[in-house]
C-alpha cells in the first residue's frame, strides 16, 4: 500500500551483520501482512562489521526502509533518532538481531483497530506516537531506556499485556551483556566502563536503589555479592551526578512495569484484541522471580494464577 506510513517500525542498530537480514525479513512480512503504509527506520551507530553497508544498500533497494546514520554508541540515542525520523502514528519498536514470528502482525492489526492510547506489550511491542511523545520520548541512555520510557507511558495512558512465551515467537535473543559488548571495542579496561555506562543507565531508567540490585541477585555466592555490591555502589554515584535523573514512579520504575504488565494479563485486558495466540504468559528469569516474591505485594496473587500466567525464562 503506498501513502504515508501508518506504522513506525523503529529500531536502534550496531553491529548486527549477522542477525540484521533475518529480523528486517521478519519485520517486513510483518508490515506487509498488516495491509497499512509502512515504515522501516533504522538508526545505526558506528557500525563497521558491515551493517551500516547493508542498511544503505536494503534503504536504496526498498523505499519503506529508512537509514539514519549517527556516531553515538548509545541505544536510547539510537532510539529516539528513529523515532524522531519516523512518521507513523503508531510506533513498533523492534530488536535488530531478533527475528519475529509472522503470527504477530495479527496481534499488531488488532491492536491498529482499537485505536487506545495503552501501549501493546508482547514479544513485539506497539505504542502510539502521542502517548511516547506525551511523556517525552526515549532519553540518551545508554542501558535501561526502555524501561525508563515504557514505565512512564505505562503509568500515566496504561497498558494491554499480550505476552505469548512461545518457544517460536521469535528467533533466540541476544544476551544483555553480548548486546551491550558489540557497542565498544578494544580493551578490557574499554569494556568494563562500557559495563559500568551501562548499569549506571539502567539505574537511572529504572529508579534503582543499590538494594533493589542486591535483591536480584540473592542467589550469588557471598563473595561475589560484596563485589557486586561495591560495583553498584559506584554506578549509583554516578547515576547521582548524571545529568539525566530517574523518573520517581514508585518504589522502582521495574516493579512499575512489571506489576502493571502482571496486573493486565490477570485482568485479561488481552481479550479486547480478539486475538487467540495461546494464553499469555511473562517468562521471567529465576532472580527476577526471587525479587518480585519479596519486592511485589501481590506476586502470591499472581504466583498462584491459574491458568499460570508466569513462567520460566
Amino acid at each position: 500500500m503506498t501513502g504515508p506510513a501508518e506504522v513506525s517500525f523503529c529500531a536502534t542498530n550496531l553491529n548486527t551483520l549477522d542477525r540484521l537480514p533475518s529480523s528486517l525479513d521478519s519485520i517486513e512480512r510483518i508490515g506487509l501482512a498488516l495491509a497499512r503504509p509502512f515504515e522501516i527506520v533504522v538508526a545505526d551507530g558506528p557500525s563497521d562489521d558491515g551493517a551500516r553497508a547493508y542498511l544503505e544498500e536494503r534503504a536504496r533497494r526498498s523505499a519503506r526502509v529508512r537509514l539514519v546514520p549517527h556516531g553515538e554508541r548509545n541505544r536510547g540515542y539510537g532510539r529516539r533518532l528513529a523515532f524522531e525520523s519516523s512518521v507513523g502514528a503508531t510506533i513498533v519498536p523492534f530488536d535488530t538481531s531478533i527475528a519475529y514470528g509472522a503470527e504477530y502482525a495479527e496481534l499488531l492489526g488488532a491492536y491498529l483497530r482499537l485505536a487506545t492510547d495503552r501501549m501493546l506489550f508482547s514479544e513485539i511491542c506497539a505504542l502510539p506516537r502521542s502517548s511516547v511523545a506525551g511523556v517525552g520520548g526515549w532519553r540518551d541512555l545508554v542501558g535501561g531506556e526502555d524501561i525508563d520510557l515504557y514505565a512512564r507511558v505505562i503509568r500515566r495512558f496504561g497498558v494491554i499485556a499480550y505476552p505469548t512465551g512461545r518457544p517460536d515467537s521469535q528467533s533466540r535473543p541476544m544476551t544483555a551483556l553480548d548486546r551491550q559488548m558489540r557497542y565498544v571495542r578494544g580493551s578490557r579496561i574499554g569494556r568494563v566502563a562500557r559495563m559500568y555506562a551501562v548499569q549506571r543507565d539502567q539505574i537511572v531508567g529504572a529508579n534503582y536503589r543499590v538494594r533493589d540490585l542486591m535483591g536480584f541477585n540473592r542467589r550469588k555466592p557471598w563473595l561475589e555479592r560484596v563485589a557486586l555490591r561495591g560495583f553498584f555502589t559506584l554506578a549509583f554515584v554516578g547515576s547521582r551526578v548524571r545529568r539525566l535523573r530517574p523518573f520517581d514512579l514508585g518504589p522502582n520504575n521495574y516493579l512499575v512495569f512489571r506489576d502493571a504488565l502482571l496486573e493486565s494479563i490477570a485482568r485479561a485486558d488481552y481479550r479486547s484484541l480478539g486475538v487467540a495466540l495461546g494464553p499469555p504468559r511473562l517468562l521471567l528469569t529465576a532472580d527476577e522471580r526471587e525479587y518480585l516474591s519479596r519486592a511485589l505485594p501481590r506476586w502470591a496473587e499472581y504466583a498462584g494464577a491459574e491458568p499460570p500466567i508466569v513462567g520460566a525464562k
